[in-house]
This record gives C-alpha cells, structure tokens and sequence, in this order.
C-alpha cells in the first residue's frame, strides 16, 4: 500500500444500466449526506415556527377581526408555507433523493408520487407568494389611510405594480421548475430566472416595510409633539414593519454567499410569520393597556406601586385631553398636527373619557 494513498479521499464504483462504470469520491458522497441533513433541519424549524404561529393566530385573533381580508390572506400563507415546507421535507425521502439516481441521474425508478410532491411544493412556494403580495398591499393602503386621495392612488399603483413583478416572476419560475421536474431534467439554464424572482421578492419585502416603517414612524414623531411618549400599539408596528423589511432581506442577500442553507427557503418563512404577528401584538398591546389613559408610563407586577402611579396618570389624562381639545378647536397645536393625522390603527386613545372629562 502506498504510502500517499489517502483512504477518506478514496472513489467508490458504480455502474449504470448498460454496464458503464462510473467513480463517485467519498468526499461528493459526505457532501450529499450532510446536505440533506442540513437542509431538513432547516425545514423542521420553518415548519415547527409555522405551525406555532398558525396557532397563536388561530387563538389570539378577535373573532370581529377573522371576517378580514387581511386575516384571510395572512392564514392562507402560513398555511401554505406549512403544505410548501412540508412537501419539501418529503422530498428527502423519494427516489430522486436516493443515492444511485442522484449521482446516475438515472430517475426510471422514481414513482409518480414523487413528481407530485415536488410539483405541489413549488406549486404552494407560489401560492404563498400571491398571498404575501396581496396581504402587503392591502395592509400597505391600510396603514396609510390617512394620506391624501392622490398620494394614495400613487401608492396603490406603484404597490401593484411591485407585487405584480415579484408574482410574475415566481410563476414563470413555477411553469419552467415544473416542467424540468416532469422531464427530469437539468435546470441549470434557468438559475438566473431563479435568481430574479429572489431579487423580485426582496425589493418587493423592501418596498413595503419601508412604506410602513416611514408612515408609523412620522406617525411616532406626532404623537411624540401630542405628549403620547408610552409604549404603544403603535411603537409595537414600527418595530415589527421595521424587523420584516430587515431580517428577510439580510437573508434574501446570505443565500448567495451561503447557497448550501436554502436561505432563499427562510425568507418566505419570516414574512409569513412577521406579518400576521405584528398586528396580534400590537391589539395585545392595546387590549392590555400598554398606552391607555388608565394606565401609568409603565406596566407594574404590585398593586402597591400601581396606586402610586394613579396621580401621575390623572395628570397624563388631562394633559391628553387639553391636547385633544386644542386639536378639535383649532388652536396653535392644529396648525401642524391635525385629527387624521392620527392613524386609525391606533386604538388605545378613549376619546369620550377625554370628552367627558
């Protein structure tokens, strides 16, 4: 035996149909191994966290807010993203991923059940992706109701146009992934129709949380001058649009560098995920007080410290209510600041207390 031979870098024989031998290193064997092992945990933490939110969702959502377009759209992705992970679990376990047929490129022993999971897997990524799209719209138009009719339409038709591309993309990557499924064939040549659908969906992810984190952050600024300075509903969305628009896309840019991680699997994870999140915590931040004229600057754990804040509160209401009254009487503060100003996701604000008071 010589002494330079190396037995971890050694080739192991296989042979095809008709007889043809063919080497296959051990290293390019190790590399298919872990591979899969790493992709399929990476597919178990998407699919544990996705049907982790589907059950906050379910319980934690108003029963008024469920009749909602954006509750419909936002449940239908989680669970698409649920049926598109899981599909691509089961990949794993099918002919194509079977040790001969991945190196022979011989997929005659693959069944037909195998065809349709991976077809069906990249048949809901694009169903999730529609619905991401539309969700991001509505919710865009939503969150800047309070803009003028013309900035609005102008909103509305770039938003389109954004969402429009990133679907375009993705069902042009569905038909062409598809048929090179149906052919068994390399599809290598459309990796850059691939790469642009990513690109698509990381300025579209970019464009609409950067919409939200500008509108909620000049909504913050107001409410800053109006002396509403507590932790809110509305701190709670700037925070959230803030994350989606940041962690997706530090992902989206990884997965080139890193291509062995399905990156590209994580964005549509998040922004799944983020999206209906965001608005659960911040109605609990709402339904809890979190910025009510009843509750002090801060959350307390003893009673005893919470009666100690009741002056400090009192004084906050009436404070809240002069501003309100000098909002509505067109005073010095209504020169700047005006009632629609205010954004209509924010409901934390007890209007007929002010008025009463």
């Amino acid at each position: 035996m010589s002494s330079s031979f190396d037995p971890f870098d050694q080739n192991v024989v296989f042979h095809k149909a008709d007889g043809t031998p063919f080497n296959v290193s051990i290293h390019d064997l190790d590399e298919f191994v872990q591979y899969g092992i790493r992709v399929c945990i990476n597919y178990a933490a998407q699919l544990g966290a996705t049907v982790i939110a589907i059950v906050m969702l379910a319980l934690l959502t108003q029963s008024d807010k469920r009749r909602t377009p954006v509750f419909f759209l936002n449940t239908s992705a989680l669970t698409m993203n649920f049926a598109r992970l899981l599909c691509m679990t089961i990949y794993f376990t099918t002919g194509f991923n079977s040790t001969y047929a991945f190196f022979s490129l011989d997929y005659s022993r693959v069944p037909g059940s195998a065809y349709a999971d991976s077809i069906l897997g990249i048949a809901f990524a694009t169903i999730l992706v529609i619905c991401m799209e539309m969700s991001l719209v509505i919710q865009t138009q939503v969150v800047c109701a309070t803009l003028s009719e013309i900035q609005r339409r102008l909103l509305l038709v770039v938003s389109i146009l954004i969402a429009l591309l990133a679907i375009g993309f993705r069902m042009g990557l569905m038909v062409e992934n598809c048929i090179a499924i149906m052919n068994a064939s390399n599809f290598r040549p459309f990796i850059w129709l691939q790469s642009a659908s990513n690109i698509a969906i990381t300025i579209s992810t970019c464009f609409f949380s950067a919409v939200f984190v500008t509108k909620l952050g000049y909504a913050l600024v107001t409410r800053r001058r109006l002396g509403m300075t507590r932790f809110g509903a509305m701190q709670v969305m700037f925070i959230m649009s803030f994350q989606t628009m940041v962690i997706p896309a530090i992902f989206s840019i990884i997965q080139y560098p890193i291509p062995l991680y399905e990156m590209n699997s994580n964005v549509f994870t998040l922004v799944a995920i983020f999206l209906p999140l965001s608005s659960l915590w911040a109605a609990a931040a709402t339904k809890h007080s979190f910025e009510t004229l009843t509750s002090g600057p801060h959350q307390y754990l003893w009673s005893s410290e919470r009666s100690n804040s009741t002056s400090s509160a009192t004084g906050h209401q009436g404070s809240l209510c002069q501003n309100q009254s000098t909002i509505r009487s067109g005073g010095s503060v209504a020169t700047s600041l005006s009632p629609d100003q205010l954004d209509r996701l924010y409901t934390g604000l007890d209007f007929d207390a002010c008025a009463k008071a």
